[in-house]
């Protein structure tokens, strides 16, 4: 069964509307009006989500669910590093897997401080709503799951897997949307514990971050 890119947003309670007389509401009847509820009530369907902060208004919406989804539909599996590694150890015939080495000697390293990142921060003429959208079409699309979501009230945060490569292992990005004169300030940073260097990946990585922000998803 495919995994829902926005499973993580499935776990988080979203505040409950009636759909007769549009008044927030919870349990099973609506206290105004006293009429049954269903659920949720639906998004709406204009486009005054592109302009909303907050993760869990933005990932009800259909039209998003949409495009997120069909993003996770492009995506295809790369190689990791733990099985660039394993498949190494096989063609040199190396008789410790550098793949459990690897396992091993990565949190050893990042327990000494060991680490690399990079961080990057752009100004986008798109709403914060559509930008959070695309930086999850973004995440979908090239197999970075959404770990975590930090709200504010003018900000949100993305957690996200950065997965290993043949140039590194397995990291974190953190991509922090804020609104910003009348468009949005967008700050990503990637953050590989117990290696000292990532030969390029946290860069080119946020690049395509970046390019997929300002490309329609």
């Amino acid at each position: 069964m495919d995994r829902d890119p926005l499973s993580f947003a499935n776990q988080t309670p979203a505040q409950k509307f009636c759909s007769h007389c549009g008044q927030p509401a919870e349990n099973k009847f609506c206290a105004s009006c006293g009429q049954p509820l269903a659920g949720p009530a639906p998004a709406p369907a204009d486009a005054s989500w592109r302009q909303e902060i907050k993760f869990d208004r933005i990932a009800s919406v259909p039209e998003v669910r949409a495009r997120i989804q069909a993003s996770s539909a492009r995506s295809s599996k790369r190689m990791s590093g733990e099985e660039f590694l394993s498949v190494a150890a096989t063609v040199m015939s190396i008789p410790v897997p550098l793949d459990k080495l690897a396992g091993l000697v990565q949190p050893m390293y990042a327990r000494w401080g060991v680490k690399t990142g990079k961080e990057q921060q752009q100004a986008v003429a798109i709403p914060p709503g559509e930008v959070i959208v695309r930086v999850l079409c973004s995440l979908a699309e090239r197999g970075q799951e959404l770990e975590a979501v930090e709200q504010g009230d003018d900000a949100c945060t993305l957690v996200a897997t950065f997965p290993s490569d043949i140039w590194a292992l397995a990291g974190k990005l953190l991509i922090t949307v804020s609104a910003a004169n009348g468009g949005s300030l967008v700050t990503a940073a990637t953050k590989i514990e117990g290696q000292y260097f990532d030969w390029g990946k946290s860069r080119r990585g946020l690049e395509r971050l970046f390019d997929d922000v300002r490309r329609a998803a």
